[in-house]
């Protein structure tokens, strides 16, 4: 089952808003878990031409979900851009080794993707021409 890359985002999202729910608004090893989780799920399940949107998204996850945090409770931080700092900077640094270790999952799940893709192509076309004629590997003769 392959999904487009808008639903990989989103569902990513969701598992980093998981990640700071049960973290308790607080950027610690329970979100960098969800993180990480999160980014090799979306990886996995995403078309290959939506690996490349996928695997960069968690800070762009972390954005969409602190704007949603923001917005659901109502806080008036538009206005003001050290409030505005003040929401948005810590997520990020303190969870800015588990989101560049959520960024190297998708990309190592991206490379593995991408080699068996290129193998299964490279052994699926020697053999399929042969198949087609009706030619049998086994039983050709020299």
């Amino acid at each position: 089952m392959e999904i487009p890359a808008v639903a990989a985002i989103a569902m990513l999202a969701v598992f980093v808003g998981m990640g700071l729910i049960t973290d308790g608004g607080v950027v610690g090893w329970v979100f960098g878990t969800w993180v990480i989780i999160g980014t090799g799920v979306a990886a996995v399940l995403v078309r290959p031409v939506g690996l490349w949107v996928v695997v960069p998204a968690p800070p762009i996850a972390l954005l969409i979900v602190v704007t949603i945090r923001i917005v659901w409770q109502w806080q008036p931080v538009w206005g003001n851009t050290k409030q505005l700092v003040a929401e948005f900077a810590p997520p990020y640094l303190h969870g800015f080794p588990w989101l560049a270790a959520a960024i190297g999952v998708g990309i190592g799940i991206a490379v593995i993707r991408l080699l068996r893709r290129e193998k299964s192509l490279s052994g699926g076309e020697s053999h399929a021409g042969r198949r087609q004629t009706g030619l049998r590997l086994d039983k050709q003769r020299p």
